[in-house]
């Protein structure tokens, strides 16, 4: 069963068993002290083994239950529209995620076998927001599952195939499944029957459970016995324990059931979703199977990082989809790049201590604070590094790092170093022994993130960036100029930046400046 809350139950069997002997023994020894004595002492025991808590978990989930309709209720179908957001994906480390409009959001909740079926149809703005996240042109449409603990996605056919694949999606799961219980209001009083840990408070009653045994949620009742708010917390590598905030608002009569008309979640303060509901059915049927290929999956590969040789002393740590790039310093080393989380560093650790033994790895260069390329920065801090980064960024990180880790802790959790941080505004060196140097240089106005930071190695013509080109494959169409890339183009005529090789934080291979010209659309130029 997901929803496991035995821990939190305020009295256990055993205690209330050791208050009702004890009392039981007090009414016998004042049995010759009146008839009425004896009935005073016994509802004082029934007071005491029904303890205020319980009597108002029964009385406000009931109630809860009652006007959400709940009796009866083994499936909710929904459909809605509205906006998704790209978490920590923002164009700056002040603003919210970037935005996807909703064409579509389609929900179809199984709480018997703790199952959901998810379809999305999101829309790319023109002119595309500001900030991070995958591209795409015109519609993208999703259809992701949960059950219990087992996640996937539904991929296209594969060639020759007639019905959809699927991808299984381990990591997805939690979120998933915490989604599952909160996607509707009816999910929490559900979760919550009979395993809650009950509290009155200013404005209704706070019902306390957890999911799969492990992640910690908290259900707002309010005055008029509806779940007002819904807060779990999800692990993060940049954030740590993450709220995730479900709030329910304009509640009406959809087809026989109350219902929110609207739906806002948030996850690390910003909006992620926010939905306008237009249809409630209850109690359909779709079969929501675990996959035979998801329930039993390939076990997955270990995270490892190669390295390629781009100058003397200088290297390309690859591996997966997200690299950076080490540089001897003479008697320290520069890792530019702490991207995904911590197993991701400790591979890229091992591999430049391969490559570059025996020299203490004094700096990690952060070039943007979207999480993909911010997530294993703590493994930095914890190995003795100083984090070099835009100015407007270590505001952000010391108070997200603040934050508790005890769903998933982490090596700076454990050892408890504080973090050093070494600012960039628009220009920065960093200067080694051996007279290598490393410029660090923002790029200005740039709409995949304005405090982006590149590095250039004058001396060697090299250029490391992230997100503002993948080389494309040999023969393959190159695509027409985006916004990034012209800004990324603009930025380094101003820097009087001629690189010979543009080494990536993604992408299968070095560019080159041939390519550089190709995706600005300037092919043929020197």
């Amino acid at each position: 069963m997901a929803v496991d809350t035995a821990a939190d139950r305020v009295y256990t069997p055993l205690r209330l068993l050791t208050v009702f002997r004890f009392l039981t023994v007090r009414i016998d020894r004042l049995q010759e002290e009146g008839f009425m004595s004896r009935i005073i002492l016994a509802a004082l025991a029934c007071a005491l083994i029904t303890p205020a808590s319980v009597i108002t978990q029964s009385s406000a989930l009931d109630a809860a239950a009652k006007t959400l309709g709940t009796a009866g209720l083994r499936s909710l179908q929904f459909t809605a529209t509205g906006q998704s957001f790209v978490l920590g994906q923002p164009p700056t480390a002040t603003e919210p995620w970037p935005v996807r409009p909703v064409k579509s959001y389609q929900v179809f909740v199984d709480y018997g076998s703790n199952s959901m079926r998810l379809e999305q149809v999101l829309t790319m703005p023109t002119p595309q927001p500001r900030g991070g996240g995958a591209p795409f042109a015109g519609e993208q449409r999703q259809v992701q599952f949960v059950r219990g603990a087992f996640a996937w996605n539904e991929v296209p056919p594969a060639a020759g195939a007639q019905t959809p694949g699927v991808a299984a999606q381990p990591v997805a799961a939690a979120e998933r499944l915490l989604w599952m219980w909160a996607v509707t209001p009816q999910g929490p009083i559900k979760a919550a029957a009979g395993n809650a840990r009950v509290r009155d408070v200013a404005n209704g009653t706070e019902v306390t459970f957890t999911v799969g045994g492990r992640y910690p949620v908290v259900a707002l009742i309010n005055k008029m016995n509806q779940i007002e708010r819904v807060t779990a917390l999800l692990p993060n590598d940049v954030l740590g324990d993450m709220p995730v905030v479900t709030t329910y608002s304009g509640y009406r009569n959809f087809g026989g059931i109350q219902f929110p008309a609207r739906i806002v979640q948030t996850q690390g303060g910003h909006p992620t979703l926010d939905l306008t509901v237009s249809a409630v059915q209850t109690n359909g049927f779709v079969d929501i199977t675990v996959p035979d290929q998801v329930r039993n999956p390939t076990a997955p590969a270990a995270v490892t990082a190669t390295s390629q040789k781009v100058a003397d002393g200088l290297f390309w740590i690859i591996g997966g989809s997200h690299h950076s790039l080490a540089a001897d310093m003479g008697d320290h080393i520069v890792v530019i790049e702490g991207p995904q989380n911590e197993a991701r560093s400790e591979a890229v650790l091992a591999e430049v201590k391969k490559v570059i033994p025996n020299k203490p790895i004094r700096f990690v260069v952060n070039t943007h604070v979207h999480f993909d390329h911010s997530g294993g920065l703590r493994t930095f801090v914890d190995e003795g590094a100083t984090v070099v980064t835009h100015q407007a960024n270590v505001a952000y990180y010391e108070k997200a790092w603040a934050a508790p880790r005890n769903l998933v802790g982490d090596r700076l959790a454990k050892s408890g170093k504080k973090a050093v941080f070494q600012s960039v505004t628009d220009r920065s060196e960093l200067k080694g022994t051996n007279n290598r140097v490393i410029e660090l240089h923002v790029l200005r106005g740039n709409p995949h993130n304005e405090q982006i930071l590149v590095a250039w190695l004058p001396a060697e013509k090299v250029l490391f960036q992230s997100d503002m080109i993948n080389p494309p494959a040999p023969n393959a169409p190159v695509p027409s100029p985006t916004p990034t890339i012209t800004n990324f183009a603009e930025n380094l005529t101003r820097l009087k930046i001629v690189p010979e090789q543009i080494v990536g934080g993604h992408g299968g291979r070095i560019a080159t400046r041939a390519d550089l010209n190709a995706v600005t659309g300037k092919a043929g130029t020197n």
